[in-house]
């Protein structure tokens, strides 16, 4: 049962396995022995995961014979020390919490905000050189492969020609030529060519 934010007490009995009567009782005595049980406006307990395993404990306690008294007074003993250490985690957390903020001058802001700036320029330089270095190596691959292709294709005519082998060299002749130029422009990629990079 995972109650994060806190159940009211038919979840608890269903879930223990007792009668209301019973979680009442129990809930009473281990308050007697300073321990608070969360209420809320109208005065119901609200249990949390804790307190459902000290109740679960509880449980176990009793089934073993345990007294109702004692067993009680060593739930809530338990109970108080968690609450105590979460309270004192807390204060640590919150604690540390302020002591990592900082407070910075607008000049040191703006001197912050541009080394960010010039990083995340210098990242999407280096990311576009590695784009167009891989566009470049498809090229030549594609390149390769085409002639090939164009290759295997005019060995494998024989004397009677095909119209669609035409076909299909003349298009191979316009992709490579495609290719060389994207090539021959070096540098000049395609991200210089969509953004107007020079």
């Amino acid at each position: 049962m995972n109650n994060k934010y806190g159940v009211y007490s038919k979840e608890v009995y269903l879930h223990l396995d007792i009668n209301p009567a019973t979680l009442r009782n129990w809930s009473s005595l281990i308050e007697s022995h300073g321990y608070e049980f969360e209420k809320n406006a109208k005065g119901q307990r609200i249990y949390y995961q804790r307190e459902i395993f000290a109740l679960s404990s509880l449980k176990t306690l009793l089934a073993k014979r345990e007294s109702l008294e004692s067993a009680t007074k060593a739930v809530a003993s338990k109970m108080k020390d968690e609450r105590s250490a979460e309270k004192a985690i807390s204060a640590i957390t919150e604690n540390q919490q302020k002591q990592d903020s900082i407070t910075l001058t607008k000049s040191d802001l703006d001197n912050y905000i541009n080394n960010i700036e010039q990083k995340f320029s210098d990242f999407i330089a280096k990311r576009d050189a590695l784009f167009i270095e891989e566009m470049q190596k498809r090229d030549k691959l594609l390149l390769e492969a085409i002639n090939k292709m164009q290759l295997q294709i005019t060995a494998s005519q024989d004397d009677n020609k095909h119209e669609n082998t035409d076909i299909i060299l003349n298009e191979i002749k316009e992709l490579k030529q495609q290719l060389s130029s994207s090539q021959s422009e070096g540098k000049k990629g395609l991200l210089q060519k969509l953004f107007g990079k020079d």
